[in-house]
């Protein structure tokens, strides 16, 4: 074999070699990225079915939040009548 030849399949074998080393270094990051993914997945999964509960605390919140302002508007109707404040 002539020196050009065997230079030039030592040059592409060291090409594949980088290459394949770049693809392998690839797929496991990607393997990496791909299990912490699935933690991630799993715990938003899990997110609906804990605040599930919250519905019905809230609205009750809400109910009372809605009587205060209520009280809170009827008072301050009755100071403005009576000229206490404005």
């Amino acid at each position: 074999m002539e020196p050009v030849v065997v230079v030039t399949l030592v040059a592409v074998a060291l090409i594949v070699v980088v290459v394949a080393s770049h693809l392998i270094a690839i797929a496991l990051k990607l393997r990496a990225v791909s299990s912490k993914l699935a933690v991630v997945i799993d715990a938003a999964g899990a997110i609906p079915g804990k605040t599930d509960p919250a519905g019905p605390i809230i609205e009750a919140i809400n109910g009372d939040l809605g009587e205060a302002a209520g009280a809170l508007e009827s008072r301050l109707a009755k100071k403005v009548a009576r000229g206490q404040l404005g």
